[in-house]
């Protein structure tokens, strides 16, 4: 008996050691885990000239990250603003003057501007300086047979590559700064087949349209479709990945416009129902989101495109109703 009770005393304390050691292990992993980060947002200024603010409707932006300077472009006005790094404009041109119609901008190393011509069949980029005077047309050369006729309607700009996408096809094409074509991105049977797993009777009516298009410090390539209430990431091997979901509460998407990444992978996403714009890490994971529909300064109305200053951590938002751009700064503080 007595050796029976010694054996349940023994199992016991055996028991209890592993306990207090799991608990040990758990409590040191739990302090050796990394610290989370706390989303931080204040409204800073609207951009704005000696009169006041300066209202656009749904600028397109560009960002010179040498010089801090942000570029907006007025598709109907078909004009052009620089702003400096206070958010003070400083020099504007193209109202008045025979600058091409175009539908992008995007800006090079030295502050060279790119336009993306509106009527484009010989698929070309007109180059300005930054006092907006035509420095020259860069023609995309060598393109393959299966191509001919892409035109484009989104221009981006990246570590000597330029980016031209056509949204309704879902196609994107790289070109060097010389112009020579480097490769072709046709994801549009694959956004089909997104759609097909989604709703299969719905599929047939869907325009698989690309609402924003930006790239990453790695080459990828995030965008946007509001129809599909996703955002996508297709990194330089061809992978693509989504994230998002549809909804009205937060981080979910109603209609999603404008996407923009900063230097840590941190990725920014407009919703124009919803009147916001969402934070993502790098995983896709949820970081939160600021503006909401109002009045107030820091209120945002129907946000669309997104530019972000990667390494001062300040993101641009042109808005609707001819309200401008409003700059938030974006801290991520680190909670115990």
């Amino acid at each position: 008996m007595a050796c029976a009770e010694s054996a349940v005393i023994m199992k016991t304390k055996t028991l209890k050691s592993k306990i207090i050691a799991c608990l040990c292990f758990f409590s040191t992993a739990a302090w050796a885990m990394p610290a989370a980060a706390e989303l931080q947002v204040s409204f800073q200024y609207m951009l704005s000239d000696f009169s006041g603010t300066i209202r656009s409707q749904w600028a397109q932006l560009g960002f010179d990250q040498k010089n801090k300077e942000v570029y907006t472009f007025n598709q109907g006005g078909n004009e052009v603003r620089i702003f400096n790094e206070q958010g003070m404009e400083i020099f504007t041109f193209g109202e008045e003057s025979e600058m091409i119609s175009a539908t992008d901008i995007a800006i090079g190393e030295n502050g060279d501007i790119y336009l993306l011509p509106r009527l484009n069949s010989a698929l070309s980029i007109e180059i300005l300086d930054y006092r907006g005077e035509h420095a020259g047309t860069l023609a995309i050369q060598n393109i393959p047979a299966q191509l001919q006729g892409f035109s484009a309607d989104r221009l981006e700009f990246r570590d000597g590559i330029f980016y031209l996408v056509n949204s309704r096809s879902s196609k994107i094409i790289t070109a060097n700064r010389e112009g020579e074509f480097l490769q072709l991105h046709d994801v549009g049977s694959r956004l089909l087949e997104i759609a097909e797993e989604q709703d299969p009777e719905r599929k047939r009516n869907l325009e698989l349209e690309l609402s924003s298009f930006c790239v990453g410090g790695q080459g990828e390539m995030y965008f946007t479709v509001p129809v599909l209430f996703a955002a996508f990431k297709l990194d330089r091997d061809g992978e693509l990945e989504s994230f998002g979901r549809a909804g009205s509460g937060p981080g979910k998407f109603g209609v999603v416009a404008g996407i923009a990444c900063d230097g840590n992978g941190n990725i920014y996403v407009a919703d124009r129902l919803r009147s916001v714009v969402m934070v993502f890490d790098r995983n896709f994971q949820f970081q939160g989101e600021f503006g909401y529909r109002g009045g107030q300064d820091d209120n945002l109305v129907v946000p669309n495109e997104l530019a972000v200053d990667e390494t001062a951590g300040r993101v641009f938002v042109a808005q609707g109703a001819n309200r401008g751009v409003s700059v938030y700064k974006i801290n991520f503080e680190q909670t115990p």
